[in-house]
């Protein structure tokens, strides 16, 4: 009687190689979605920062210019805005008083009345632009107190201000023939982060028109409403 072969348990050497490449796939499949799944964070944070950092200054801008007054008594005080570019990029420089709550922890003298500049630079990558915000306190008197500036937003392709003076908008300020302490109804800020996007705000400039009613101080001569 002859005995049937037994057979053995265990895998064949093709059944092993057809697991592992079914393994490999699966762990490439995983991989894959995995670091997708990373880069989408990683894209969704960036962009986050870029609209937070884009917000800021927006609502800093439009703090600063609805404070904004000029002075027919003091021609310092008069707001000027400058068109340009930065290698191929829009780079305005606006320059304007302002009334300004005093910051008490800040180690310095109180100032109700400051000097505000807004303007480019080209930043450390050398292809995007940098903004920079400047105050000087106590503008109109004699001081030693050092200016005040920091970067306010970074990775710019862009930052455009224009101003309008009730019946157009300008890029230029004072417009010709206009008063040099004359200021604008209104001003628009816009910003153009890395990719592309553009983002604008309008800011009302209360003050305009009461020029001649302002003095250096911030306050109105008697009898004058």
């Amino acid at each position: 009687m002859t005995r049937s072969p037994v057979r053995r348990g265990g895998f064949t050497l093709l059944e092993i190689l057809l697991a592992l490449s079914l393994l490999s796939i699966l762990f490439l499949l995983l991989l894959s979605a995995f670091t997708g799944a990373v880069k989408v964070r990683e894209t969704l944070s960036s962009r986050s920062r870029d609209f937070r950092q884009i917000r800021l200054v927006l609502d800093r801008a439009g703090t600063d210019l609805m404070c904004a007054f000029a002075t027919s008594a003091r021609e310092e005080s008069a707001l000027s805005l400058r068109e340009d570019q930065l290698s191929g990029m829009p780079a305005a420089t606006l320059i304007f008083t302002a009334f300004q709550l005093s910051d008490g922890d800040s180690g310095r003298p109180p100032a109700e009345i400051v000097k505000i500049r807004y303007f480019p630079r080209i930043g450390a990558d050398g292809v995007t632009l940098e903004l920079h915000r400047e105050q000087a306190d106590l503008p109109f008197i004699g001081n030693q107190i050092p200016l005040r500036e920091y970067m306010v937003a970074e990775k710019l392709r862009g930052f455009r201000v224009e101003v309008y003076d009730g019946t157009t908008w300008v890029t230029q300020w004072p417009a010709g023939g206009g008063a040099n302490t004359s200021l604008p109804k209104k001003a628009a800020v816009t910003l153009v982060d890395e990719r592309g996007n553009t983002y604008r705000r309008e800011i009302p400039i209360y003050l305009a028109g009461q020029e001649n009613f302002v003095t250096w101080s911030g306050r109105r001569p008697a009898g004058k409403q």
